[in-house]
């Protein structure tokens, strides 16, 4: 019983010795690896932000071109409607001519 006595006034007494530079460790590691976490959280967000100004960049270059299109092809269509017109014009002159009107 008095080995018991002598073991828990030991232990008492190094014990929180012991455990204090343990614990010490612990929460050292502890908060390095949390500002590892959020320096690698910030450099994802960074990738992210870069992915998203490169998808606005190609949103923004595909809105020019189907404009450039777009105003195009509505060119296009005046130039065959008048070309068109023009032919009906002559075939209707040339009818009236043909004709003797």
């Amino acid at each position: 019983m008095g080995e018991l006595i002598a073991l828990a006034a030991v232990v008492f007494i190094f014990g929180p010795a012991l455990i204090i530079p343990v614990m010490a460790m612990v929460q050292k590691h502890r908060r390095e690896m949390l500002k590892l976490e959020l320096e690698r959280g910030k450099h994802s967000n960074a990738e992210l932000l870069k992915q998203i100004e490169a998808l606005r960049q190609e949103i923004a270059e595909l809105r020019r071109t189907t404009t450039e299109h777009s105003l195009s092809l509505q060119e296009n269509l005046e130039n065959l409607q008048e070309r068109v017109r023009q032919l009906e014009q002559s075939q209707g002159s040339q009818t009236l001519h043909h004709y003797g009107l």
